[in-house]
């Protein structure tokens, strides 16, 4: 029997910057229409700054509208960014992870899906250096060395742009996390990465392994992607069916291809954007700045 999962994606949502809310909604409303088995948010939930408690609870209340399980993993906006540079000078602490724990549970998890195992892990800790990164190691060897089925792995940031071996910056997993995560996994049978992070839609097959990019929900920047992706907002619907895996975009039809840029009215981050109140249980809106298809 197929198993469903739908991967929702940087959502950023916020009840004082709401300019996500609506298309979020309108995927809610698509997923609890046609119910998978599963739904994975894959990062970026809450809008912009990982300190902001008042965005991550609105952004856990607006995930409880789902009606189907989910599960979440966290992005480097709602616990800091890896890497030498991270975003807005904020990194990945030990003090972030824990508040978004807090709100959304576990941070890495296994979910049993028939012939495959999903495996859903913390991007941002591998190559971190906190305490947290070798626990997550330790789990997830134990649990994809012993899996003897496909392994789905779903994470932040995508392992890597073109190749394993390329120079890295915050578009992907820093060249420690991944070399950290291959460890990890080992001998493992892994078919799929499934990531977010990058805002557009993009698969692609690097030695036997598919690497799908789920675009945001919330928005997309500007101008053509240099990686061959598609920019648009949605979700991707997989479909785990014996042993083979297979995806398509979700984009229900009032979705609005909002451009970043013109939201944030060119400042640095999302969160210095005009404010845009929206209410805990308000109906799907629609800002006045669009961008369509």
């Amino acid at each position: 029997m197929a198993f469903r999962v739908v991967q929702v994606s940087d959502p950023h949502l916020s009840a004082e910057r709401g300019y996500g809310v609506r298309n979020f909604d309108l995927v809610v409303r698509a997923v609890n229409d046609d119910p998978p088995d599963l739904v994975v948010a894959t990062g970026d939930l809450a809008l912009d700054e990982p300190d902001n408690d008042a965005d991550r609870a609105f952004a856990r209340a607006r995930f409880d509208q789902f009606s189907v399980p989910w599960r979440a993993l966290p992005g480097n906006h709602d616990i800091g960014d890896d890497g030498p540079d991270p975003w807005m000078g904020e990194p990945v602490t030990t003090a972030r992870r824990a508040a978004w724990c807090d709100v959304w549970g576990p941070d890495w998890w296994a979910v049993d899906a028939g012939d495959w195992l999903l495996v859903g892990i913390d991007s941002l800790l591998f190559g971190s250096g906190l305490a947290a990164e070798a626990e997550q190691a330790e789990w997830l060897a134990g649990v994809a060395g012993a899996a003897r089925r496909p392994v789905a792995v779903f994470l932040h940031k995508p392992p890597w742009v073109w190749r394993t071996e390329e120079p890295r910056d915050q578009k992907t997993m820093t060249a420690a996390g991944w070399r950290g995560l291959c460890a990890a996994l080992g001998e493992a049978d892994v078919r799929l990465f499934a990531s977010g992070h990058l805002h557009q839609f993009r698969a692609s097959v690097l030695d036997g392994r598919a690497s799908v990019w789920a675009p945001s929900t919330c928005f997309i920047s500007p101008g053509p992607s240099p990686y061959g992706g598609t920019k648009v907002v949605g979700a991707v619907d997989y479909r785990f069916d014996g042993r083979a895996v297979s995806w398509r975009l979700l984009r229900p039809a009032a979705m609005v291809d909002h451009d970043v840029e013109q939201l944030s009215g060119g400042a640095a981050s999302m969160r210095f954007a005009p404010p845009l109140p929206v209410s805990a249980g308000s109906e799907p809106w629609r800002p006045a700045v669009q961008r369509g298809i």
